[in-house]
């Protein structure tokens, strides 16, 4: 044996052992007297709250809510399981895959649509109130449009309703099969198509207006491009940015198309006035006159 450090607790002398561990305590009472020390000024952390229970609709509303905040490809079993503080495959008693996810999404966003006024008869006014809604759709969740823009979109009630309202509207006004589904997909693919552009979701950024037009003007010249390097030589704020009066004007020149296509359709608006998909009162459309002669130029 041999004299050591002194005891941790009292302070009194003690002798360790040639051999094996070095002692900290003279005794036991010290070594008692130490743990009891820590374990009052040790800080307990405050338990866990326990997560709210969970239901389907609860998992489809923060799914949305993580989807608009973050994009798509945020979303997976695993993050939103997080989001919600539980165990991934808690989720999964719920829904068996992403995509039934997915479905579920689209169909409690689609349904926060109203339905269209009661006053719409035209079958204008009414493909026009469905084009718009599914407008809003994309401006209100742009994740929806990667959801809806493929050859098998998730297929649910609210989606059926909106469907069936689209149809009819033509079919009852006599025209085809084939040319309800044409007139169908040529006004979803003008809207989706439109939805894709840069800063259709957002404000459009007048800066990168500008940044645009200077880089096109670098690249085009009055003996090259002659009508480009007129259209982009006027001020970027003079460029129509304004998505919502593009779909507008694109609807209408669609609608004129369909209407001329098929004449016996009429003009196809409602009388006498035609509610928006606001409320508000929206402006009949009047077409400008048609030169049948031109002249020369």
């Amino acid at each position: 044996m041999k004299s050591g450090p002194a005891c941790v607790a009292c302070g009194a002398a003690m002798t360790q052992p040639q051999r094996g561990r070095r002692r900290r305590y003279c005794s036991r009472a010290c070594q008692a007297r130490a743990y009891r020390a820590r374990r009052d000024t040790v800080e307990i952390p405050p338990r866990r709250a326990r997560p709210r229970r969970l239901t389907s609709v609860g998992i489809v509303r923060a799914a949305v809510e993580l989807a608009d905040r973050e994009g798509l490809r945020a979303l997976s079993m695993r993050r939103l399981a997080t989001e919600l503080r539980v165990a991934t495959a808690a989720l999964y008693r719920h829904f068996s895959d992403r995509d039934t996810l997915l479905a579920e999404m689209a169909e409690l966003v689609i349904a926060e649509s109203p339905p269209p006024p009661t006053d719409l008869t035209g079958w204008r006014d009414r493909i026009g109130y469905e084009a718009r809604a599914e407008w809003q759709l994309y401006r209100r969740h742009p994740w929806m449009l990667a959801v809806l823009a493929q050859t098998q979109p998730p297929v649910g009630p609210a989606l059926l309703d909106s469907l069936e309202r689209f149809f009819t509207a033509l079919a009852g006004a006599g025209v085809d099969r084939d040319g309800v589904l044409s007139i169908y997909l040529s006004v979803s693919g003008l809207v989706q198509g439109l939805a894709l552009l840069p800063g259709s979701e957002h404000s459009p950024d007048p800066a990168g207006a500008e940044a645009f037009r200077a880089t096109a003007l670098e690249l085009v010249s009055a003996h090259t491009y002659p009508t480009l390097s007129r259209y982009f030589a006027a001020p970027a704020d003079t460029i129509d940015l304004d998505f919502d009066r593009l779909l507008e004007n694109a609807l209408a020149l669609l609608f004129d198309g369909i209407a001329a296509r098929h004449p016996y359709l009429g003009n196809g608006r409602s009388e006498p006035s035609t509610a928006a998909l606001d409320g508000s009162a929206v402006t009949p459309h009047v077409p400008g006159p048609t030169l049948t002669n031109p002249p020369d130029q």
